[in-house]
């Protein structure tokens, strides 16, 4: 489901403390090995982060990987994600995610483009979808996340070209609702999942309509003026534009205009 956060978990961690060690040595990973090790990882955490408050911080691929999973295994209602580079091994996460999937729990992943490209994701992601999974596909995705049942997130503070290097445990707070909001709109504005997914971006392309707000747009004018230009409010003008620059994956009105024309949208 989410690509990076996790590698294989039936490899032991040299950061985890040495119960943890010896367990994932002598047996194979069942579900007691598992909470072993996270068990582990947990009072780890909490030791490297001083506090179990609000904001907790997992320092280590391996200790972050964990974190992933166990969120995710803990989850009753609701598992939502944003699907993005680094990437690591899927292979645990997916195999959890059809489990939870089993149970009912739902699934709302939202995908980075360059995550289906990656060879084994497409086929992956269609056969969740069809286990329930729900999926929706975004230009560029602005991070990683892991959030389950509203109540705790997880979100990669450190990354390298391979892995997340360190991450922040976030729990139900101002920040944790603001975090979910940010989905909220992502997932809005993002394109649906399909099977045949086009890569290439082109099921995308805007409208004749939506071409000549992004020409107002490069041009530096103004939603009063698109607006007036195009027959509709300065209030519908502007939840036009940030519809677009949200689908553009981008943060500013001139970003917007420049993606645009990279896309060849213009």
């Amino acid at each position: 489901m989410l690509p990076g956060y996790t590698e294989e978990l039936t490899q032991p961690s040299a950061e985890v403390d040495e119960p943890a060690r010896d367990t994932a040595a002598t047996e194979p990973l069942t579900e007691r090995s598992v909470q072993a090790q996270v068990a582990s990882v947990a009072r780890a955490a909490r030791a490297q982060s001083g506090s179990g408050g609000v904001l907790q911080v997992v320092h280590g691929a391996k200790r972050v990987g964990w974190a992933a999973y166990e969120l995710q295994r803990n989850a009753t209602q609701l598992v939502q994600g944003v699907a993005k580079p680094p990437y690591v091994t899927t292979g645990p996460l997916d195999s959890l995610e059809s489990r939870k999937l089993a149970e009912g729990v739902q699934y709302q992943v939202l995908y980075d483009r360059s995550a289906l490209a990656r060879p084994p994701q497409l086929d992956i992601t269609t056969k969740l979808v069809a286990m329930g999974e729900q999926a929706r596909v975004i230009h560029v995705a602005p991070t990683k996340l892991i959030m389950v049942d509203n109540e705790i997130a997880l979100l990669p503070l450190t990354v390298s070209e391979t892995s997340v290097e360190s991450a922040v445990v976030v729990r139900s707070s101002a920040m944790l609702a603001a975090i979910a909001r940010i989905f909220e709109d992502l997932w809005r504005f993002a394109a649906p999942f399909t099977a045949d997914q086009d890569l290439s971006g082109t099921e995308l392309q805007p409208t004749e309509e939506e071409r000549w707000i992004l020409s107002l747009l490069a041009s530096g004018a103004t939603d009063d003026t698109i607006g007036r230009l195009m027959g509709f409010s300065a209030r519908t003008a502007h939840r036009r534009v940030r519809e677009l620059i949200s689908r553009l994956g981008v943060e500013t009105r001139f970003q917007a205009g420049m993606q645009a024309v990279k896309l060849g949208w213009l």
